[in-house]
C-alpha cells in the first residue's frame, strides 16, 4: 500500500497531462479540424500504449531493453501527434517522467533528449522555423534530466522503504510469535501440567483441579482478547501475587516490603508471569519443601524474589522458562538474578 500511493499520484498527473493537452489541442484555432481531431486520436494511442505496457513497466521496474520498446511506441504516437499539430508538444510534460520510470537513469537521457527535440526536429522537415530555440532545448533537456535523477531516487526511495515496512513487519510477527509462546508457556501449559498432576495423585485434588482449569480458561480468553493476564483483571499486582502463592503445592509464604506503587501494566506483567514461573519451577524441578516469595518497592524501582530450599539450579542450562522471563526484562529494562547454595533464588529488578 506504501508503494501504491505515490504511483496513484504520477498516475493522476499523466491523466490531467493527456486531457489538458488534448483540450489544447481540439481548441487549437491554427490547426484544421482534421488535423486537431487526427492529433488528439495519436494522444488517444499514447495513453493506450501506457496502460497496455508502460504501466507494467513502471510497476515492475525492470530496468532492461523493454524500456526502450515502451520509448519507441511512445515517441512514434507522440510524433505523429505533433506532425498534426504542434500543440500535441504539451504532452512532455507526462512523457518525459514515463521514461525515467521505465528506464535506468543512465539509459534515459537519450530518448529524453530525443522526445524533447522532436517537436523541433518535424518543423524542420516542414520547412517551418522551429518554434523552440535550440539553447531552450538544450535548457529544457538539462531541467528534465535533474527531474528524471529526482524522479529515479524518489522511486529508490520508496522500494527501500517498502523493504523496511516488509522486515519491520517480519520482525514484528517474530516478537509476536515468541511473545505468544512464552505466553502460552507461562500460563496454560503450565496450568495443565499442575491439573494432570493433581488428577494423578494417590488422593486426586478435584477442587483445586477445577480451580486451575478455570484460571486455564480465563489466561486462554486473556490470551485471545489481547489483555492483561487474567490474574490482574480487577486486582492489584500484590493480590494477584498473592493468589498464585497460595495455591503453590509446596509450602509458601508472602510479604510486600515497602509502599506499594502504579506499575505500568507491562512491569506488572513481567512480575506476575516470573513469580509464575519460578513458583512452576519450585513445584516441579527443585524437590524444595518451602519457598518465599518477597515483593519490594522503593523509590528506584521494583524487585520480586523467589526463594527456596530445594536442590538449587546447579550447573543444569536454562531453560525456555528462564529465557522467556529474560526476555521479557529486556521489554522493561529489568534484569535477572539466579542464586543459591542453598536452594535456589530468582530475582528480579526494574527500576522506574
Amino acid at each position: 500500500m506504501a508503494q501504491r500511493a505515490p504511483l496513484t499520484t504520477w498516475y493522476v498527473l499523466f491523466a490531467m497531462t493527456y486531457l489538458a493537452t488534448s483540450t489544447i489541442v481540439v481548441f487549437d484555432s491554427e490547426t484544421p479540424v482534421a488535423g486537431r481531431m487526427t492529433a488528439t486520436g495519436f494522444l488517444a494511442l499514447n495513453a493506450v500504449w501506457f496502460l497496455v505496457y508502460g504501466r507494467r513497466l513502471v510497476e515492475r521496474h525492470p530496468d532492461d531493453w523493454r524500456g526502450f520498446i515502451y520509448a519507441a511506441g511512445s515517441l512514434a504516437t507522440f510524433a505523429s501527434a505533433v506532425w498534426f499539430s504542434g500543440s500535441a508538444t504539451f504532452a512532455l510534460f507526462g512523457l518525459v517522467p514515463q521514461l525515467y520510470m521505465v528506464l535506468p537513469l543512465s539509459w534515459a537521457f537519450w530518448p529524453m533528449a530525443l522526445f524533447v527535440l522532436t517537436p523541433s526536429i518535424l518543423t524542420l522537415i516542414s520547412g517551418q522555423s522551429p518554434a523552440l530555440q535550440l539553447a531552450l532545448a538544450v535548457l529544457i533537456i538539462v531541467f528534465s534530466h535533474a527531474f528524471g535523477w529526482a524522479i529515479t531516487r524518489i522511486a529508490e526511495q520508496n522500494e527501500q522503504r517498502g523493504a523496511l515496512l516488509d522486515q519491520i513487519e517480519s520482525l514484528t510477527l517474530e516478537a509476536e510469535r515468541a511473545r505468544m509462546s512464552a505466553e502460552i508457556h507461562d500460563t496454560l501449559a503450565q496450568g495443565f501440567t499442575s491439573i494432570i498432576t493433581l488428577l494423578q495423585a494417590q488422593q486426586p485434588n478435584v477442587e483445586l483441579a477445577l480451580r486451575t482449569a478455570r484460571e486455564n480458561l480465563r489466561e486462554a480468553r486473556a490470551l485471545v482478547a489481547a489483555t492483561a493476564p487474567s490474574p490482574l483483571d480487577g486486582s492489584s499486582l500484590e493480590d494477584a501475587v498473592r493468589r498464585l502463592v497460595s495455591a503453590s503445592e509446596v509450602e509458601s509464604s508472602f510479604r510486600v516490603i515497602g509502599d506499594p506503587a502504579a506499575l505500568p501494566t507491562s512491569v506488572e506483567v513481567v512480575l506476575l508471569r516470573t513469580a509464575q514461573e519460578a513458583l512452576h519451577n519450585v513445584r516441579k524441578h527443585s524437590g524444595a519443601k518451602t519457598v518465599a516469595v518477597v515483593l519490594r518497592f522503593d523509590p528506584a524501582g521494583v524487585s520480586l524474589e523467589v526463594r527456596d530450599d530445594g536442590r538449587g539450579f546447579g550447573d543444569a542450562p536454562e531453560g525456555f522458562g528462564l529465557r522467556g522471563m529474560r526476555a521479557r526484562l529486556e521489554q522493561v529494562g529489568g534484569r535477572l538474578t539466579l542464586g543459591g547454595a542453598p536452594g535456589a533464588s530468582v530475582l528480579v529488578e526494574v527500576p522506574l
